[in-house]
């Protein structure tokens, strides 16, 4: 159970009705473009410091930076950037303006930084808007602090039509640019009036996690399944579902349902992006060894989650880093020191050798098609052999193997089938 005074802080959060700052043009988040007039506001945000940055910072440079930067020029490192800004930055910075008020001195706990909270749904609203662009390739990429104005919002309501993934620009799109409006104007009218409680940033979770849900449904089972891309959705699908079941639990006064929820959101978040987006599962799967890797990953992340939601109430001090980091290592390290070398070796190869994956497959009609189609070639052959004598992508030869992985003591298991 959690400490009792944080279930009055957050009922103290829930019933005080303090209203939250609208970050628009010069207010409390990003200022706008050049070009931002009051006919045409934009919205962004700031991003938070918070417990939690040890997480994000890390989740960023070790997992999500290697994958986007060896696809780099194509349109499948805007998708992964945004990927990155949406769960590892957004919903993350929402986590961290429920902790820090309670990691704060005991004697004076300070309350959710509502300015904060609002930067955080006003980027991630941004972000999602500029995701579908992205998914289209017509955005540039997501950033924790990025703007966007109304006329580019306009864009998200067509921006995947004729596509297999069109459901998201017909369900969440106009979630996205109602939302945008309501925040650019602010709920009492007018000039970014800060009328927007912590109930009604909840609600806007929820209103995003139905629309995203609702799209999903929709969308061609091949095509949610597309390596990186599949990845990237279901990962963002779950994070937007954990975090309204973390917002509904504080606003419920609900101490224990608020632990867990932390808890669900951050084990789940780690496995996804670690697993799902670089496409661990995936390689298992085609290798006949599911879980083989990835659950010793799920059972570091779940004992992480667990350390982290076990000290939320908790006067934390400067060693919660350093703990925090050491919990981390065994998530991060065998995907930042193996699976990525072993994938991204050959993949580099690929796209320098100017390989073609082709306009159809499972994302046929988009502009990502080619590079996914590349993606899925190469996952294809890293169990199956890449033909010749030695691995590929590795740190040496593969003594006599044609399994890339072969060179990595974890992976090794995974040549099976070579």
């Amino acid at each position: 159970m959690l400490k009792p005074s944080i279930k009055l802080i957050l009922s103290a959060a829930a019933l005080s009705s303090m209203t939250l700052l609208v970050a628009c043009g010069g207010g409390g988040g990003a200022s706008g473009s050049d070009s931002d007039t009051p006919d045409n506001p934009s919205i962004g945000g700031n991003a938070v410091t918070g417990p939690l940055d040890p997480v994000q910072s890390q989740l960023s440079s070790s997992v999500i930076e290697p994958l986007a930067n060896t696809v780099d020029g194509t349109p499948l490192k805007s998708v992964l950037v945004c990927a990155d800004t949406i769960v590892n930055q957004n919903v993350l910075d929402i986590v961290d303006t429920v902790l820090a008020p309670l990691q704060s001195a005991a004697a004076n706990p300070g309350a959710i930084n509502q300015a904060a909270l609002t930067d955080a749904m006003n980027s991630l609203v941004v972000n999602l808007s500029t995701l579908l662009q992205g998914l289209a390739g017509t955005a540039a990429s997501c950033s924790a602090d990025g703007s966007l104005s109304l006329d580019q919002l306009q864009q998200v309501l067509t921006a995947l039509n004729g596509t297999p993934l069109a459901p998201l620009s017909t369900q969440l799109g106009p979630v996205l640019q109602q939302i945008a409006t309501q925040l650019s104007a602010g709920s009492g009218g007018g000039n970014g009036g800060a009328d927007l409680q912590l109930s009604s940033a909840a609600a806007l979770v929820a209103q995003l996690n139905n629309a995203l849900q609702a799209a999903l449904a929709q969308i061609p089972a091949q095509a949610y399944e597309a390596p990186v891309v599949g990845g990237t959705l279901s990962t963002i699908s779950t994070a937007l579902n954990d975090t309204q079941a973390l917002l509904n639990s504080a606003l419920n006064y609900n101490a224990a349902g608020t632990r867990n929820a932390l808890q669900t959101l951050l084990d789940h978040l780690l496995v996804n992006v670690t697993t799902q987006i670089v496409p661990l599962a995936a390689i298992e799967e085609q290798a006949g060894q599911p879980g083989v890797i990835s659950s010793q990953i799920a059972q570091a992340a779940n004992q992480l989650a667990t350390l982290v939601a076990g000290t939320v109430g908790q006067v934390l001090s400067p060693a919660f880093d350093s703990l925090l980091n050491g919990a981390l290592s065994p998530i991060l390290d065998p995907i930042e020191n193996q699976v990525l070398p072993a994938i991204l070796g050959p993949l580099t190869a690929a796209l320098s050798d100017g390989a073609n994956g082709g306009t159809g497959g499972a994302l046929g009609g988009t502009v990502l098609a080619p590079v996914v189609n590349l993606v899925q070639q190469v996952l294809g052959t890293l169990t199956g052999g890449l033909g010749g004598g030695t691995g590929t992508g590795g740190t040496g030869t593969g003594s006599g193997s044609s399994c890339p992985f072969a060179n990595y003591p974890l992976l090794s298991i995974l040549c099976g089938r070579g």
